[in-house]
């Protein structure tokens, strides 16, 4: 049979030598792709459009294996106009010191140092125009399960133990409570079993037993460990995990893989996004990265906030904005000494999702689970007729109700997927306008200030949270930090 534009499915997209970052934000967003290995003509049949990196292969050599048909897109071409390289912007992993002018304040914290949702709209937005002009269609599967339209969650970090306002925040939590995470510091609550109790039936996972992260693999190893055996002790058995400050190294990722974690949440890899696979250099790694608002109420606290005013209002703030633009309305906070004491930050936060049917209120668990099985989902978009598409799922599964969602400028259509065929047609269809973008504060410029006493204390891993008998003293950099601590240690008993 021949070819044509019109036989030849519209998606998946097919990738041809491209940027790994490409792959991660396809995901991400739900876009049919597949990733072509060999360069036998038949591999190029199973969609329209082929996406590939100018710098690593020549539009006129692909063309010798295209058919006239094929709509060939050199995704290096769309950004060369870029003051970096976006895709490599994306793979990065490292954190940098950002300030917000937020409520009158400046607030900072330590996230990663590129904005990745922003990055991965702007290179969507750009080939989703490229490919509707070319005669394709823009379409995905819904990041959530249909009808929902975006999804909440509220992510509490339970770090200092201070018993009291834990329960004076659970109280305040009963409305969200489905809908609400918790990562337990051990060393704070191990030997807390009310709180334990409390936390069994709920969302609970690990936030380490001491509350560090460290830079060495064996110290992480030792403290994560030691966490899922009081957490297992108390009957909570959670596969997910919550870095410490939201910080994330590689030694930190062996580890959590080791232990077959599901999921891990840290700002420092990547905030305000939808979830992904960290990049480690040549592979994907194997936990989930489940973004969150990095901007919580001890921020604000931090900097002389005198009540809950200025947090209540920007947390209501970024939820509202972001189920409107669609995407995860995943925020976080702390019980000790903030939510316990301020428990109308929570109510409000309750508030702010009451009564929204379109918004579906999950804890970090089950979507987890979910986008792992929509990231399994294999389907064709194929022409039927002059308006009409065939939605073909590979292997049907119906664990989860799911929708297609179909792109019109700045609107958008939802689809309900009934089977292994589901017909759609354009024409149709009823579009609803989409906010396309956050309307969220920009963060400050940073200031790059050379500061050797913050690089001698990332060096040796710098903290005073772990007793000194129970640091690693195999390296140099831990050697050092050792005898710091003991030198600290006896000047102060001394003075």
């Amino acid at each position: 049979m021949s070819l044509s534009a019109r036989t030849l499915p519209v998606l998946p997209l097919l990738l041809w030598k491209t940027p790994p970052a490409l792959q991660m934000i396809l995901a991400q967003e739900g876009i049919a792709h597949r990733v072509i290995e060999t360069d036998h003509p038949l591999a190029f049949r199973a969609g329209r459009f082929v996406l590939f990196d100018g710098r690593r292969q020549s539009m006129m050599a692909l063309r010798q294996r295209l058919k006239p048909e094929h709509t060939p897109i050199d995704v290096r071409a769309l950004f060369s106009d870029e003051p970096v390289d976006l895709f490599e912007a994306l793979l990065e992993t490292a954190g940098e010191a950002t300030t917000w002018r937020l409520q009158h304040q400046n607030v900072t914290e330590t996230v990663s140092r590129h904005d990745r949702a922003k990055l991965r709209r702007k290179i969507i937005g750009r080939l989703r125009d490229v490919v509707t002009k070319s005669g394709g269609v823009w379409a995905r599967i819904s990041p959530y399960p249909f009808p929902y339209r975006s999804a909440f969650n509220l992510r509490v970090d339970l770090d200092e133990q201070v018993p009291a306002d834990y329960f004076a925040f659970a109280c305040a939590r009963t409305p969200i409570a489905e809908a609400t995470t918790h990562f337990v510091s051990t060393h704070a609550y191990g030997e807390q079993p009310d709180v334990l109790a409390d936390l069994r039936d709920l969302d609970t996972h690990s936030h380490g037993h001491y509350h560090v992260t460290y830079r060495d693999a064996e110290a992480n190893r030792v403290n994560l460990r030691r966490a899922l055996d009081r957490l297992a002790k108390a009957g909570i058995t959670g596969t997910g995990f919550a870095a410490p400050h939201g910080r994330w190294n590689l030694g930190l990722n062996t580890e959590l893989e080791e232990l077959g974690c599901e999921f891990s949440s840290e700002f420092q890899v990547g905030y305000n996004d939808l979830p992904f696979y960290p990049w480690l250099g040549s592979r994907a790694s194997k936990v989930l990265q489940i973004p969150v608002h990095p901007i919580c109420e001890g921020l604000f606290f931090d900097v002389g906030a005198e009540g809950p005013k200025a947090i209540t209002n920007h947390l209501v703030s970024v939820i509202a904005a972001k189920i409107a633009a669609g995407e995860p309305a995943f925020v976080y906070g702390h019980p000790e000494r903030r939510l316990g004491r301020f428990p109308e930050i929570v109510t409000a936060i309750a508030d702010a999702v009451a009564g929204d049917s379109l918004t579906w209120r999950v804890s970090l668990s089950t979507f987890a689970h979910w986008w792992k099985w929509r990231l399994a989902r294999s389907w064709s978009l194929i022409p039927r007729g002059e308006r009409g598409y065939g939605l073909q799922l590979d292997e049907w599964d119906g664990r989860y109700p799911i929708g297609l969602e179909v792109f019109r400028d700045r609107h958008s259509a939802l689809v309900p997927i009934v089977g292994p065929l589901t017909v759609v047609d354009t024409a149709e269809l009823a579009y609803e306008r989409r906010s396309p973008d956050y309307a969220l504060p920009a963060p400050l410029p940073r200031r790059r200030n050379l500061d050797w006493k913050a690089v001698i204390r990332r060096a040796i891993d710098w903290e005073t949270v772990t007793p000194i008998e129970d640091l690693p003293n195999l390296t140099l950099s831990s050697q050092i930090k050792r005898e710091l601590r003991a030198w600290r240690e006896r000047s102060r008993l001394a003075g």
